[in-house]
């Protein structure tokens, strides 16, 4: 089931995208994605029927409306917590020439971008910001978790996904606060590279949330980057160092997840700081990644 949040008429909706790219509303059931959630398997049955009668031409309160009719949104607008992990794919981490590590050696490096003024959805313009100087893109396959937890052991893991989507995880990498005459401190370094990451705008989400029963094998699925039509990133989710499970496990450790939480599991090598290749106003970022779908953005001046 894909599950989605869209605008019509200024207003936020639900819906579960059926055959023939049409969207059947459930917002009179479930008024947001994050109430969905919330209800948790009851929810989403109640939700998959209604889809299913959908289907079968059955007739519905809800109405059903044509995806190219919609303003799609992030998945989960009112998303509590977007984690995002740091050097999850040793090419990445090679490209950006720091040394790698086996994975018993280290351990999930995990940062947060502001879910509210950062998530936006499939076809929403992302802000280039006045201050930027070198804006970089980063695709990235997405935990949508489903159930509170804490201390959640790596064997139960997954019942605490709801399923999976799609980030493009902004990232500036050279912020013109490092230019003098600022003093030269030992953490610049650091938090220029995290606060790259904070941008308005600088999380689009989507297209929608694909649940897991959709996903037999969350590690095996191409994950394709392109800009302007150019591939960029060309990889696989089973080049992650760090599973699903083992991802879910380490963070809930440090902080309670909750259903609507997102979680980026890192990006594979290719970016453009790697090749010298950055962003400008007018360009279109597409993550692609198989079974969730194609993400598609456009930076615009801030």
């Amino acid at each position: 089931m894909r599950i989605l949040s869209y605008a019509v008429d200024g207003q936020t909706r639900l819906g579960v995208l059926l055959s023939g790219e049409r969207v059947l509303d459930v917002t009179n059931v479930y008024p947001t994605a994050l109430s969905l959630l919330e209800a948790g398997e009851q929810g989403l049955a109640t939700v998959r029927g209604a889809a299913d009668r959908a289907e079968r031409g059955e007739s519905l309160s809800g109405q059903i409306r044509a995806l190219a009719a919609v303003e799609l949104r992030p998945p989960v607008p009112q998303a509590r917590k977007l984690f995002a992990l740091a050097g999850n794919y040793q090419e990445h981490i090679r490209e950006g020439g720091r040394p790698t590590y086996e994975k018993d050696e280290t351990y999930p490096y995990f940062f947060m971008k502001p879910p509210s003024t950062g998530l936006i959805g499939h076809g929403q313009p992302i802000l280039y910001p006045k201050i930027a100087q070198k804006m970089d893109y980063e695709g990235e396959f997405v935990i949508v978790i489903g159930k509170r937890g804490k201390h959640i052991p790596v064997e139960a893991a997954y019942d605490y996904v709801v399923g999976y989507t799609i980030l493009h995880d902004v990232s500036e990498r050279s912020l013109a606060s490092k230019e003098p005459p600022k003093a030269e401190r030992e953490m610049n370094r650091f938090f220029d590279w995290l606060v790259g990451k904070w941008f308005d705008t600088g999380a689009p989400c989507g297209p929608w949330l694909t649940t897991r029963d959709e996903v037999p094998d969350a590690h095996s699925l191409k994950l394709i980057t392109r800009v302007n039509g150019e591939v960029r990133q060309d990889s696989s989710t089973a080049a992650m160092i760090f599973t699903v499970p083992e991802i879910v496990s380490f963070i809930s450790r440090i902080v309670t997840l909750e259903p609507g939480d997102l979680i980026a599991t890192g990006t594979p090598g290719g970016v453009g700081s790697a090749q010298g290749k950055f962003l400008k106003p007018g360009d279109t970022v597409e993550v692609e990644i198989e079974k969730l779908g194609v993400l598609r953005n456009s930076f615009v001046a801030e």
